[in-house]
């Protein structure tokens, strides 16, 4: 379970550019595991780019109904069980005369401890420097509760909570200092189970998406706390004085300290303070998430959509029109959402991934349903047009190009085509509006359009 199958996993540590190493970087560098099968949703939008042929190349892909959530997605757990059980039944019989194996069983344990650090460390500093779950933007927060998928409430719960995100990541931080040292290695194992066996769980509840790698804390820290429970129990239970029976490796030999010395500080050096500043300068100039070319200057803001014409006919608001635009939100950022009525498949999962391109960076749309759909755009201020992108994968050939005026700095008149060619016009009136979930917190917090 803690061996990489995938042969680009072993490619990047080549080809990655050390000169200029990334935050993107870190994840390829250490987030693979084993994975023969991969299980995937067939659905139009059912993950980043709408299928996982495309988002990545597998040999052997499988299409549960359950998709990548369900008990499916376990399949690799299995064969990893299957190839142990072979393993150990083909061991036991070409060698019959050892009478333990206490070194292999420490150096299984090491391994599995530092794999458990080194898939951890990025959840950690994200949480730490807040951008796995970053602010929420303004059309989350114009958005009716019950038009988001489970994965994406269990994300933006944390968005607006930030010094719970911090402490999530601390703890997790706490963790990995337990694990890399060997007199605190069971108390590491014994938190990665109580912490991050809640955060399995939690993540089979909402469809979080990373409920493979978070039960892996639960099967790996019992795997490292196993040969600490007899003399626990026997002290605890027994009431009796007990000592840890536990064989170490002595690394006597001088190139044997050296080496032990050499990969536990490369460990601590890349994983450990590298990754923490890469995040850190994510966290503060690039959020990997959050779109960065700004929007509209002084836009940002919850619009009502007060006058609506196709084919120059006044169309009058009525929330079950398929054409009229219901409200519009702009973001800061280059992204515009606007509302309505009408279906279409959303891209069904929380925004996660480490996007270059800010039409890619979809925190802010997706596992948004209710007929709310949103575009990255582009400003041409000398002719006063503004270029919208579909963000959905499943429609990104879908532009939208609309010419803009400034009537004044709460309304914005907007003419162009609509994605059926029709000739379309709006007026924008801005609305002034406070949030519920930031009043009652000092003022410096509540928003103000």
């Amino acid at each position: 379970m803690i061996i990489p199958t995938d042969a680009k996993y072993y490619q990047k540590w080549v080809t990655t550019d050390w000169k200029h190493l990334h935050i993107r970087d870190m994840g390829s560098l250490s987030g693979s595991s084993f994975k023969i099968i991969e299980v995937a949703t067939k659905r139009p939008g059912g993950n980043d780019t709408g299928g996982a042929p495309e988002k990545k190349q597998y040999d052997y892909v499988i299409y549960p109904e359950t998709g990548e959530y369900g008990a499916w997605s376990y399949i690799n757990w299995f064969i990893a069980w299957v190839l142990g059980v072979a393993g150990a039944l083909i061991w036991t019989l070409l060698d019959r005369k050892s009478k333990n194996y206490n070194l292999l069983y420490y150096f299984l344990e090491v391994l599995v401890s530092y794999a458990m650090i080194v898939r951890l460390q990025g959840l950690t500093f994200s949480k730490i420097f807040p951008s796995q779950m970053p602010d929420l933007a303004l059309t989350q927060l114009n958005t009716p509760f019950g038009d988001f998928v489970a994965q994406k409430l269990y994300w933006i719960q944390f968005s607006f909570v930030h010094n719970f995100e911090r402490y999530a990541g601390y703890a997790e931080l706490v963790i990995m200092f337990a694990l890399l040292f060997r007199p605190t290695r069971a108390i590491g194992a014994a938190l990665s189970i109580a912490m991050i066996g809640v955060i399995a769980l939690a993540n089979h509840t909402y469809d979080g998406g990373i409920h493979l790698l978070a039960s892996f804390y639960i099967i790996g820290g019992a795997f490292v706390l196993w040969r600490y429970l007899p003399p626990i129990w026997n002290l605890i239970v027994h009431e009796k004085s007990t000592t840890l029976k536990i064989v170490y490796y002595p690394f006597s030999r001088p190139w044997e300290k050296w080496f032990r010395v050499a990969f536990k500080s490369f460990i601590f050096l890349f994983f450990f303070v590298i990754s923490a500043y890469l995040h850190w300068d994510n966290y503060h100039n690039d959020s990997y998430k959050v779109p960065q070319n700004p929007g509209l200057a002084n836009a940002r803001g919850l619009y009502t959509v007060t006058d609506f014409k196709v084919n120059d006919t006044v169309v009058p608001y009525s929330p079950v029109d398929s054409l009229r635009w219901q409200d519009v939100t702009l973001e800061k950022w280059s992204t515009l959402s606007f509302t309505v009525f009408n279906t279409f498949d959303i891209h069904g999962e929380a925004g996660r991934g480490k996007q270059y391109k800010d039409i890619d960076r979809t925190y802010e749309s997706a596992g948004t349903g209710g007929g709310r759909r949103h575009f990255y755009y582009e400003i041409d201020s000398v002719n006063k047009i503004i270029m919208l992108k579909n963000k959905n994968k499943v429609y990104e050939s879908q532009v939208l190009q609309l010419h803009y005026q400034r009537l004044d700095a709460n309304e914005i008149l907007l003419k162009g085509n609509n994605e059926y060619g029709q000739p379309i016009s709006m007026l924008l009136t801005r609305r002034p509006k406070q949030y519920l979930v930031y009043q009652g917190r000092n003022q410096q917090n509540i928003w103000t359009p």
